[in-house]
């Protein structure tokens, strides 16, 4: 029996990077998972990694009615939601000055204001199934260490969403809903490969080891392990927590 045998989970942004190392480990761990995000093609291909266990529903995470009906599809096809992992966002790697009004919209509008609403959306179901909510936060959000300078739009999204998460424990508790979030430090995956080529720059891949007491980049089922323990059973006394599952990156001051 998995740790999250008989759980139903919906995991947005579940196409690519962290979501999907999540997708996969909670399938691995017995979850029926569905996965949202607005491209299908690597939907499909997270779902080749499990067909038995995940499926996919198309989602823009910024448009009510695409956020209900993937909440919609999920209660048809498993009849409840035991976890709602919220991964699926946006990232901007821009200096503050270069940043445009119509960036910092969209930043603060996917992080932050359409996962609040998904939230709220998904509360009467976890309600039902005394469920619990994963956030995706990011080191970016406590942090200003390298590469964080050209990320303050996107961390300070990201810190909304960290208070967010302390604020709606108490709250969410007394209808015995969970919620806590992981904070990654550079992860290799869809973002990290847009502003850093880690496989061909060996010298970046060098500097990134040497700053990272763990010695290495981190990887999608790093994040996936701490997910996977929060969303469990076994976390079921830790509410209103942000965990760094970054490989001590800010601890060295990267």
């Amino acid at each position: 029996m998995g740790l999250l045998a008989g759980k139903v989970a919906l995991i947005t942004g579940g196409g690519t990077g962290i979501g999907r190392g999540i997708a996969r480990m909670f399938a691995e761990e017995g979850a029926s998972v569905v996965v949202a995000a607005r491209r299908e093609l690597p939907l499909l291909e997270t779902c080749k990694l499990a067909p038995e266990a995940i499926s996919h529903v198309r989602m823009d995470l910024t448009l009510h009615e695409e956020r209900a009906h993937a909440l919609a599809t999920t209660i048809e096809r498993h009849g409840r939601l035991d976890i709602l992992v919220s991964n699926a966002g946006a990232q901007l790697w821009k200096s503050f000055a270069e940043t445009t009004d119509e960036e910092i919209d969209t930043i603060c509008m996917t992080n932050l204001a359409a996962t609040a609403r998904l939230f709220k959306q998904a509360l009467p179901l976890l309600e039902a199934s005394s469920g619990n909510i994963v956030v995706i936060s990011s080191t970016a959000a406590r942090y200003t260490v390298v590469p964080s300078q050209k990320l303050s739009i996107y961390g300070a999204s990201k810190a909304g969403l960290n208070q967010l998460t302390r604020a709606l424990a108490p709250e969410l508790g007394l209808l015995g809903v969970r919620i806590n979030a992981v904070a990654p430090g550079l992860t290799r995956g869809e973002y990290s490969g847009e502003s850093l080529d880690l496989e061909a720059d060996e010298a970046t891949k060098a500097w990134i080891a040497s700053v990272t007491p763990l010695g290495r980049i981190g990887e999608p089922e790093d994040i996936a392990q701490s997910v996977t323990w929060l969303a469990s059973d076994r976390a079921s006394w830790v509410t209103g927590q942000v965990i760094d599952a970054s490989g001590g990156w800010q601890i060295s001051g990267g």
